[in-house]
């Protein structure tokens, strides 16, 4: 039996043997998306495909980053705290009727009621008034400056006449996207199809199905055996060679927002002194990392933004590669090495990480990069679900993982405000988990909320980042590209910053024979 009908053969066994054809353009996910109502998608996988079901005011997912008008036609900042919106007039949803005002007010005023109780209340919390002045104009006016609000208007608008009343919109989702929803005939697949009435003109493609699939051979098999059109950041990179020689497939890069990390518990009794934690950024030779296990997709990093960012900010302190550095910090916070170069360990902790097998050996090659500088770390992994839990409750004391998309600065409040470290009460509090706290670094971020000039703000975020390097809650490891592998026959589409799926709208696409 030749490769090619071995391959076909396993492809059948995982994905069914149907026509591709019968659904349409076939994307596979590596994670199960966790609902596509906009009020409450916080997961990426959710994010993904809500920003082709629904349209916000504003657009985020752009080829370059930088948003763009949606629904809206026009959006003038008045004043600090005051916004001034026209929407278009050739705005649908996809059971025919208009989108209007009123929609958008629903939207975002039931985000913090008690009926809804949506993630993204603070939104509507920060509204002072809105006014409706017809079908098609809006006044905003904010309780007081926050920068980030242009962002925060590319929610998806939902229909008021359906979800009024209820917490999340009943029945089948309806939005104003480029696609419609059409069925989810099975758990972890998705069946889409082209809106005649999208604003921006009707997509290519017209059948569009999303299908997920965890494991990562898996996947690379759909798409050499032809059940599958595009898998985007879901085939380790490891895995690029057998792609790259294989004539019906493509690989397009992209450099991305994307930032990878190792974020420690600064309550553990070794990791929160801050000569161990520039001790270990010491010990890991990322280099060699992004050569041999990305196949050089990824860049070094030295904070959340990357360096094509606005606000980026090069000059500050990094940790190259420096074995005997790392000793001596060792030994000067205190932790020398009890038998030289022999076995036994300065000290020892845990390496918690998500079962993904690549993100595991990843874990993996760091822990034996640290026993070269006398510190024994076990790499525990967990499945996801418990894996989050544990660090959204700082059950952990080093862990990795990686923020998707980079985009708006203010994420730095959410993730190292002091008023934002969970608590046993309320996990959910915040992103800073590690509990990581300064008081000169609140007062920038504070600012940073509220500062409505760019360059301003890009003075404010490059102290932060400054800030950040010095102190080390996080050690910055890489911005990995971002990656799709499609067959041949695709055109017009591009990897967008945040990987999400926003040229599905262009895309065409015409079986190679």
């Amino acid at each position: 039996m030749n490769s090619n009908v071995y391959i076909l053969i396993l492809a059948c066994l995982i994905f069914g043997c149907s026509d591709p054809i019968d659904e349409g353009f076939v994307v596979l996910l590596d994670s199960q998306p966790k609902g596509l109502d906009p009020r409450f998608a916080t997961s990426d996988g959710s994010a993904k495909l809500v920003g082709l079901l629904h349209a916000g005011l504003m657009n985020g997912d752009t080829e370059d980053g930088k948003p763009e008008y949606e629904l809206a036609k026009s959006i003038k900042n008045t004043s600090d705290t005051t916004y001034e919106i026209i929407l278009r007039d050739d705005i649908f949803f996809h059971d025919g009727k208009r989108v209007t005002a009123a929609d958008v007010e629903y939207t975002f005023m039931e985000l913090g009621s008690e009926k809804v109780k949506s993630p993204y209340a603070g939104i509507s919390r920060r509204i002072e008034t809105f006014k409706v002045n017809s079908d098609t104009s809006i006044s905003i006016t904010l309780k007081k400056p926050h920068a980030p609000f242009m962002t925060d208007l590319s929610l998806g608008i939902v229909p008021k006449h359906i979800c009024s009343g209820h917490k999340e919109c009943p029945g089948s989702p309806i939005g104003a996207g480029p696609f419609k929803f059409v069925s989810q005939p099975a758990e972890g697949v998705y069946r889409f199809a082209a809106f005649e009435n999208y604003m921006q003109g009707m997509p290519k493609l017209k059948k569009l199905s999303f299908r997920v699939v965890k494991d990562d051979n898996s996947r690379l098999l759909g798409l050499l055996g032809n059940s599958a059109n595009l898998v985007q950041n879901a085939v380790a990179p490891m895995m690029l060679p057998v792609v790259s020689d294989n004539e019906k497939l493509e690989i397009k890069k992209q450099s991305s927002f994307k930032y990878t990390y190792i974020a420690f518990n600064l309550e553990h009794p070794i990791l929160k002194d801050l000569k161990v934690r520039e001790a270990i950024a010491h010990s890991i030779n990322r280099p060699s990392i992004i050569e041999y296990k990305f196949r050089g997709a990824a860049s070094l990093s030295s904070g959340m933004l990357a360096p094509n960012h606005w606000a980026y900010n090069p000059d500050v302190k990094k940790f190259g590669l420096d074995l005997e550095k790392a000793k001596q910090l060792l030994d000067e916070a205190g932790y020398p090495d009890p038998d030289g170069e022999g076995p036994k360990a300065r000290f020892e902790f845990e390496f918690k990480v998500s079962s993904n097998k690549f993100r595991r050996a990843l874990a993996e090659l760091i822990s034996n990069q640290l026993a070269k500088v006398g510190i024994k770390v076990t790499v525990r992994a967990y499945e996801w679900g418990t894996f989050f839990s544990d660090v959204k409750s700082r059950n952990f004391a080093m862990t990795t993982l990686q923020w998707p998309s980079v985009l708006e600065p203010s994420l730095y409040s959410w993730v190292f405000h002091s008023k934002n470290i969970p608590s046993p009460e309320n996990r959910s509090a915040g992103a800073n988990r590690g509990a990581y706290r300064n008081e000169k670094m609140d007062a920038l971020l504070d600012a940073g909320n509220l500062e409505i000039d760019p360059e301003k703000r890009k003075v404010i975020y490059n102290q932060v980042q400054a800030i950040l390097a010095e102190d080390l809650p996080y050690i910055s490891l890489w911005h990995e590209d971002n990656i799709a592998i499609m067959k041949k026959g695709s055109q017009d589409y591009f990897v967008t910053p945040n990987a999400r799926f926003e040229a599905l709208k262009q895309t065409s696409f015409s079986e190679m024979r």
